[in-house]
């Protein structure tokens, strides 16, 4: 589990979703966007899951694209907000990070699920 590639990955994504949660909750108390945080939760929660379901590789991959649809879900409304330019593209950036993790996520879970269908197949 630890020596894969794709946990690097999601360990950071983790991170970095755990980084938003807390600026959000830091410079966000006074205006009303429980629905930003909410998203961001939950794409926490999803990269959690899929961290802990690595025995369930494909399972794993419709996990991550789940993840990735609920963050151009909240890059759709964070562009409809009234928030600071600054913070707008600092959390853009963070979440367009994210979405290519997931992405080298399942590159490199498909890249595993083929190995081990080449080795079944010499057997």
């Amino acid at each position: 589990m630890l020596y894969r590639i794709q946990t690097l990955y999601l360990l950071i994504s983790i991170f970095i979703y755990s980084v938003l949660i807390y600026f959000f909750n830091f410079y966000l108390k006074k205006t009303n966007l429980i629905c930003l945080i909410t998203i961001v939760c939950i794409c926490l929660f999803l990269s959690i899951l899929s961290f802990f379901l690595f025995k369930k590789r494909k399972f794993q991959i419709f996990i991550n694209k789940i993840n990735i649809l609920s963050n151009i879900i909240y890059i759709l409304i964070l562009f409809y907000t009234q928030l600071n330019k600054y913070l707008l593209i600092i959390f853009f950036f963070f979440i367009l990070l994210c979405i290519y993790i997931l992405y080298l996520t399942n590159k490199a879970i498909k890249g595993d699920i083929e190995l081990i269908d080449s080795i079944n197949r010499i057997r």
